[in-house]
């Protein structure tokens, strides 16, 4: 991993010197992408760009890709070569809390970055399915995995091929009957063919159908789906009441998957910024309710005026909006407003076939997943 840097303005190169609008970016999510690839138009705007983010990205549209055996680079983003072709400085360090009064950002080293303008692409966690809103719910012994970061569905890959080389099969329960769900049961139980492991994987959600907002026939595919690679699922389960679902299992799982929705990055919570349920609130400009010079974006951000899904659409869609206001924002112009679209296409992953959702629309199969495969490795061929 590339060790952290954070450099004063004294240290940059003498072609940045004119360069005194400091824009620093947290987090190298969807629309921080964007911006990356048109550092050019930043710069020319007048601003020197830090990054803060890791050195890889993951791209959450092929984490069951990722779950399911593909290799590590096609899932993913080399940040620190993106930052390097670039000329972006790039900090690995973590981000830990800002201060808006002195435009100070600070990082897990001990270390602090100054800031003039600042964005923040932080991304999402889990929501465990509990009353308390607890990380980690006090499920039996079983070993617990999240569907983010991302990066946790390598170690979840790694851990069943462990398991199969021992011969040792798996009792998984993967929670949530959303899109992340069923993707995530689809392509453990494809995995485990592939592998030849006689590996146990069910379902566990709480509404009585797959993919609550999908049409009732492409939830009944899905359902249809899962049986035939032989996933056992337990609908209508109340989960927040404790352990007591473990109950309808007839062996306690060694493994539970969450993927039971999305919240805001946990170190959203402690920003001293005007928030709600949904993360940092901004207004149509993508910029914060309450500063001016500090933008949110993807699903770190709470739009004011629209409820928005969790779903990495809306960063893509933000990348080129935020690149126009944080050029007019250094020229004095207007800003641009964020027209969130009414619908978006989604397709869910199922290990060997594809379930295309286009609001009332929807089509299942291996052509739908080989549109999916096009999508995704054109989205990631954009920054390679």
């Amino acid at each position: 991993m590339t060790a952290p840097t954070c450099r004063a303005a004294a240290d940059w190169p003498k072609e940045h010197a004119f360069m005194t609008t400091h824009l620093v970016l947290v987090g190298a999510g969807h629309a921080h992408l964007h911006l990356l690839k048109h550092a050019t138009a930043l710069r020319r705007a007048g601003y020197r760009i830090t990054l803060v983010a890791p050195t890889r990205f993951w791209y959450s549209g092929m984490a069951a890709r990722l779950l399911s055996g593909a290799p590590r680079d096609a899932c993913s983003l080399n940040i620190a070569a993106l930052t390097a072709r670039h000329g972006i400085e790039h900090v690995t360090a973590p981000f830990v809390a800002l201060d808006v009064h002195t435009k100070h950002v600070f990082l897990a080293d001990g270390h602090h970055i100054d800031f003039d303008v600042l964005s923040l692409n932080v991304g999402s966690d889990v929501v465990p399915p509990t009353p308390t809103g607890a990380t980690v719910p006090a499920w039996g012994n079983a070993r617990y995995w999240h569907v983010k970061p991302i990066e946790r569905l390598d170690a979840l890959r790694q851990h069943v091929l462990n398991a199969a080389q021992q011969h040792r099969a798996l009792h998984m329960v993967v929670v949530g009957g959303g899109p992340s769900g069923v993707e995530m049961a689809a392509n453990l139980a494809g995995l485990s063919q592939r592998l030849g492991a006689a590996n146990e994987v069910r379902l566990v959600t709480r509404h009585p159908r797959l993919i609550s907002d999908a049409p009732d026939a492409a939830s009944r595919w899905a359902s249809r789906q899962l049986s035939r690679l032989g996933v056992d699922w337990h609908p209508s389960v109340a989960l927040d009441g404790g352990a007591e679902w473990l109950d309808i299992l007839d062996v306690p799982p060694d493994d539970i998957v969450l993927a039971t929705g999305l919240r805001p990055a946990y170190c959203v919570a402690d920003l001293p910024l005007a928030l709600d349920d949904n993360g940092i609130r901004i207004k149509a400009t993508l910029q914060s309710e309450q500063h001016a010079t500090i933008f949110a974006v993807g699903d770190c951000a709470s739009l004011i005026d629209h409820s928005l899904p969790k779903r990495g659409i809306e960063g893509v869609r933000q990348g080129p909006v935020l690149l126009q206001n944080l050029v007019a924002l250094q020229n004095g112009a207007p800003l641009h407003d964020y027209h969130p679209p009414a619908t978006a296409l989604a397709i869910v992953d199922m290990h060997d076939k594809g379930l295309a959702l286009y609001g009332e629309h929807w089509r299942g199969g291996r052509l739908a997943l080989r549109l999916k495969r096009y999508i995704d490795t054109r989205f990631l061929q954009r920054y390679r």
